[in-house]
């Protein structure tokens, strides 16, 4: 049976590795993909895009001289609009079965079932169920009994509970990084993305892993790798990619510290490759930053959210104190790894004043960039029922939520922009380059209303990126693509549209 995945924005790795256990199963599969040039996370236009660099007409035309027999979608509550549009067409064109996978589905699966055009979801983890819905399929039976899946039999809709959570990722093939590699291979080669862990051994109000949680009975929900089926990976993708930087996208990448040496040991003895991962306060010390930095750690993001110890804990239930983010932050300002730490912006509980305590806390306790993001209420998770108990959300705004109609990524703007907080957040973006005496006194006299509200995220990561490079020798400061990657992807496939629409080629 042929599938073909659809997906946009970025390499998806939850496709990956739905294609390597379809594949393992004897299906075929094909990417289909929409690279949301001037459309993404960081940076939207939509007039550029919807004009000049909309994909979805080749995408549409492509998959129809395909003719797949399933038409697979990972959906996050930020592209579901998108998914939707498109899914109905290929419906439309090629008759194909319609599956919906990933965070959005698991969250909402009645709200996705209600609007009819998914004609499968998978519910969680979704290798083994995914690749028992094409075998049914394909073989004309009923699929309806099978765990993971939700849909309509007869007219009625149906969900069935999902099986147990991998136990084993080592038993997992590994991904399918052929697919991304053959659209555009510097989405695979600038910087591969790997998965070393799946889980959380933190459940943040406002994250997927707190609604995870409600959909799974009790038990393990963090889950390893063990180090040498990573390293293998990450060897393979050397040999056969020739990859230039390794970004791991764990939740918190230090949380074992037995399992970090383990694996760092073998990394820096074997991969020798600059990387990217996420690290708790909790979790940093001079040891653990030393063998990062020893085995090729060139940056990480550490998580502060707000200064306010009582939001942090009470409202985002996240740990850790100021004294330790500030103790963490001092030890990692003593390497030469690049510094990512997060700052959440217009958070239940919080105030003109609160936000200004996290101002002047990034003032004094300097990471290379404090990167600011929205609060992006996603559906069911903890921090929805927190905000509606506060009468910060309405049972109407919960329903908007739900159904996730609108396009609103937490990089710009998410749900609960506010211009004023944004001229605040900018600040923050800024802490770096700003003394602090002067932060003092722009927050003292109220100069912040004179600080652009437009959104400078992006050009601020660029241009701090470039300047620790020169100046601190951090070689490697970004997370995942360089700005020299993004510049050669967009004039990648602006070639690929220009060759589509002036000679139809694909």
């Amino acid at each position: 049976m042929h599938i073909a995945f659809i997906t946009s924005h970025y390499e998806n790795l939850a496709i990956e590795y739905l294609s390597a256990v379809a594949k393992s199963r004897g299906h075929t599969t094909e990417l289909f993909f929409e690279p949301a040039l001037f459309h993404n996370f960081f940076y939207d236009s939509n007039f550029l895009h919807d004009n000049f660099f909309n994909f979805k007409n080749r995408i549409l035309k492509k998959i129809a001289l395909k003719k797949p027999a399933i038409a697979a979608f990972s959906v996050i509550s930020d592209n579901y609009k998108w998914t939707l549009e498109m899914a109905a067409e290929i419906k439309k064109r090629t008759g194909a079965v319609i599956v919906f996978g990933g965070v959005h589905p698991t969250s909402v699966p009645e709200y996705v079932l209600r609007d009819k055009i998914a004609d499968y979801l998978i519910i969680g983890e979704g290798e083994e169920a995914f690749a028992d819905l094409a075998e049914a399929l394909e073989k004309g039976k009923d699929p309806s009994a099978i765990p993971n899946i939700g849909g309509y039999k007869n007219g009625v809709p149906f969900l069935n509970a999902p099986r147990p959570l991998i136990a084993d990722l080592d038993s997992l093939p590994l991904p399918d990084k052929e697919l991304f590699h053959k659209e555009c291979r510097l989405l695979v080669e600038s910087s591969y993305m790997i998965l070393a862990s799946r889980g959380c051994s933190n459940a943040c109000s406002y994250c997927w892993n707190s609604m995870i949680h409600t959909v799974y009975p009790p038990g393990k929900f963090f889950r390893r790798r063990s180090p040498a089926d990573v390293i293998a990976e990450l060897a393979l993708a050397k040999e056969k990619f020739n990859i230039k930087r390794v970004t791991f996208y764990d939740e918190v990448f230090t949380s074992d510290r037995g399992w970090l040496n383990e694996f760092l040991t073998l990394y820096a003895k074997t991969i020798k490759l600059p990387y990217f991962c996420c690290v708790h306060p909790d979790n940093i010390d001079e040891t653990t930053v030393a063998l990062l930095e020893k085995s090729g750690a060139s940056a990480v993001n550490i998580g502060i959210q707000t200064a306010d110890e009582a939001v942090r804990k009470n409202i985002l239930n996240r740990k850790g104190s100021n004294e330790q983010i500030e103790k963490a932050l001092s030890i990692l300002s003593r390497s030469n790894i690049f510094v990512y730490s997060n700052i959440m912006l217009n958070l239940p509980g919080e105030n003109a004043q609160t936000l200004k305590k996290t101002l002047r806390f990034c003032s004094r306790n300097r990471a290379d960039l404090p990167a600011i993001y929205w609060l992006r209420y996603y559906p069911k998770t903890k921090i929805v029922a927190t905000a509606e108990k506060m009468g910060i959300l309405t049972e109407k705004d919960v329903e908007t939520l739900n159904e996730s109609k609108t396009y609103m990524p937490y990089a710009i703007g998410g749900n609960t922009y506010n211009r004023q907080i944004a001229k605040m957040g900018n600040l923050a973006l800024l802490s770096g380059f700003i003394p602090t005496p002067l932060m003092d006194r722009i927050l003292d006299r109220g100069w912040d209303k004179f600080v652009p509200a437009s959104n400078l995220l992006f050009p601020v990561i660029a241009i701090t990126g470039m300047v620790k490079r020169l100046l601190r020798g951090k070689k490697n400061p970004f997370h995942y693509l360089t700005i020299s990657d993004y510049f050669r992807i967009y004039v990648f496939y602006f070639r690929e549209l220009l060759a589509f629409k002036f000679f139809r080629r694909f």
